[in-house]
C-alpha cells in the first residue's frame, strides 16, 4: 500500500535529520568535554559525518563492511563501538525509527 510507504519514509528519512542532530550534538559534546572548542569540536563532527556519508556512498559496501574497516581489534574504535552496543545503541535507533512509525 502506497500510504505505509509514505509513513516509512517519514519515519527513515522525514525524521532521520533529528535523529543525525541528536547524535552529532552528542558527539560535539563529548569534544567540547574533552577539551576542544565547539567551533573545533563542530568542526571535526561535521567532517566526520560528511568524509564517513560520502565513502558510504561511493563504496556500495554493507556498514558493517565499511565499520569493520576502521576498526581495529582492541582498538580505540573497538572499546567505543563496545560502550555503544553495551548501551544498546542499534536498540534504541530502532525503536525510535518504529515509534516514529507506529505513531498516529
Amino acid at each position: 500500500d502506497d500510504e505505509s510507504y509514505i509513513d516509512m519514509s517519514t519515519s527513515l528519512s522525514g525524521s532521520g535529520p533529528a535523529y543525525i542532530f541528536l547524535l552529532m550534538e552528542a558527539m560535539i559534546d563529548a569534544g567540547v568535554h574533552m577539551g576542544f572548542s565547539r567551533e573545533t569540536a563542530t568542526a571535526l563532527v561535521h567532517q566526520t559525518l560528511l568524509g564517513s556519508t560520502l565513502y558510504a556512498m561511493d563504496s556500495k559496501q554493507h556498514p558493517a563492511i565499511l565499520r569493520n574497516s576502521v576498526t581495529s581489534p582492541a582498538g580505540t574504535t573497538a572499546s567505543a563501538i563496545y560502550e555503544l552496543e553495551n548501551g544498546k545503541f542499534r536498540t534504541v535507533i530502532k525503536d525510535a525509527i518504529w515509534a516514529c512509525y507506529r505513531r498516529p
